[in-house]
């Protein structure tokens, strides 16, 4: 019997890299006095990820600065982040230019964030799925409601910039205890923080989980709260949850729609030129490796 060996793609989610990059190393710079910390980490990344994984394509998602549909939907969007450092606006540019010399194509588009694209990549791939695996390089969690199967995974930073982990459909039933599919919900009850997503004020990871797991869906759970409230009781959910539940169904429906990631961004991905091997060209990217004091990395270029 043949074991089938998929074509591999990957998807760089560049924001989320560059930013766990910026906060787990310290401030380097280049010989002119460039600030290059997290275009380290960022390089040092991309070229494991080259290792490990050996992708056929590859593949890099970024944001725009510009408002997106979440800030337009909710003013408040993000709000308690803290701007983004002026030491690392440059980097996120100079960045690109490392994809450039890499001749690894970047996709964007105003009003969507980096997840989107990825969403949009990954949806437009559901035909291919048999002979594609797709591998989501990120530095966060954000993108696991992507993951199908073990043909879409996310491969992230689980401490600094050198270990990771791979989060198949497996591996986040086995964190969360519930599938890909959910995350959204629980996203909803529980919000994010990072992200200043609400969710239900009160409620917890460890009461979101045990919800999701027991009634699935936000839809669902409310369904049940209003025609057979019992059902509630009998899973031993507190009254104080209850009446959390009950006062906060609008904002929990909300939390939902703002995690949820698009996958109608209006990109037009193209699979064959993300084939970035066949003209790559060690020779063109040492000389920006040297400009930007990378030269502990040259010995790392595939």
């Amino acid at each position: 019997m043949s074991i089938e060996i998929k074509e591999k793609l990957v998807l760089l989610d560049s924001h989320a890299i560059l930013h766990r990059a910026f906060h787990a190393l310290p401030s380097f710079t280049s010989p002119s006095g460039e600030p290059t910390g997290a275009l380290y980490g960022f390089t040092a990344f991309l070229l494991k990820t080259i290792r490990e994984l050996k992708p056929d394509y590859l593949v890099a998602c970024y944001d725009l600065p510009q408002p997106t549909f979440r800030h337009i939907a909710y003013e408040q969007y993000k709000a308690k982040r803290p701007k983004v450092d002026d030491v690392l606006i440059p980097q996120i540019n100079r960045s690109r230019d490392i994809l450039k010399v890499f001749n690894i194509p970047i996709y964007d588009s105003p009003g969507f964030e980096a997840d989107d694209i990825l969403g949009t990549i990954v949806e437009s791939l559901k035909s291919q799925d048999s002979r594609l695996k797709t591998i989501i390089a990120s530095g966060d969690l954000d993108t696991l409601q992507l993951v199908k199967d073990d043909n879409v995974v996310v491969y992230t930073l689980s401490k600094g910039i050198k270990e990771t982990v791979i989060y198949d459909e497996k591996k986040v039933y086995e964190r969360f205890g519930f599938g890909p599919e959910l995350i959204t919900d629980f996203k909803a009850l529980k919000g994010d923080p990072s992200d200043n997503i609400i969710g239900v004020k009160g409620i917890g990871e460890k009461t979101a989980i045990e919800l999701i797991k027991n009634f699935g869906t936000i839809e669902n759970l409310y369904k049940i709260l209003k025609n057979n409230p019992e059902k509630l009781k009998e899973a031993r959910t507190k009254d104080r949850i209850i009446k959390l539940l009950e006062e906060n169904e609008e904002e929990a429906l909300f939390s939902k729609t703002l995690a949820e990631i698009r996958k109608d961004a209006p990109i037009k991905f193209s699979l064959e030129e993300s084939k970035w091997r066949e003209s790559f060209d060690v020779e063109k990217v040492k000389p920006l490796f040297n400009e930007l004091g990378f030269k502990s990395l040259i010995d790392r270029l595939p």
